[in-house]
């Protein structure tokens, strides 16, 4: 008759691998945290630069200027589009759209210093219905790192993402 030993792990053997594991883990949780930093903070970025293509290629296909203002101070900004027939003056979206670059991540800012300049010295861009817009840029930041994301546009309608 064979005795059978009952196959497993010993206590020593399963600690030893918990310890490896949480090595592991404290080795891995910094570099993971700042790369979800990052991808917010690209992500919010890229989203406003989607937002700024998005209102151009509408104001050359409704021959209409569009307005986007940014508002540093309450951390979002706002579309307008051109009233037809009076020339200069816009109204607000129906539905409003007013955006926050932290509707992603809530960590993300309109950076103050400087703050989004764009032709004239103002901080909104106006889109003509040719598909020209204000140059300028603005920055955006995460607030628990010091990474930064501009958004910069061209007279000609391009926007950049650096």
């Amino acid at each position: 008759m064979r005795i059978r030993k009952n196959g497993g792990f010993s206590l020593t053997e399963m600690l030893v691998v918990c310890v490896l594991f949480g090595v592991a883990a404290a080795i891995v949780a910094p570099s993971f945290i700042s790369y979800r930093q990052n991808a917010n903070l690209r992500e919010a970025a890229r989203d406003l630069a989607s937002d700024i293509a998005l209102y151009k290629q509408k104001a050359v296909a409704e021959n209409r200027r569009y307005r986007i203002l940014f508002d540093q101070p309450g951390n979002s900004y706002t579309v307008q589009r051109e009233i037809l027939n009076n020339p200069g003056n816009y109204e607000a979206l129906v539905p409003a759209v007013t955006k926050r670059p932290y509707d992603i991540c809530s960590d993300v800012i309109i950076v103050a210093d400087p703050p989004p300049s764009f032709s004239g010295g103002v901080a909104n861009i106006t889109i003509q219905p040719r598909g020209t817009m204000s140059a300028g840029s603005l920055r955006l930041q995460h607030t628990l790192s010091s990474l930064e994301k501009t958004i910069t546009t061209n007279i000609m309608g391009r926007v950049h993402v650096d």
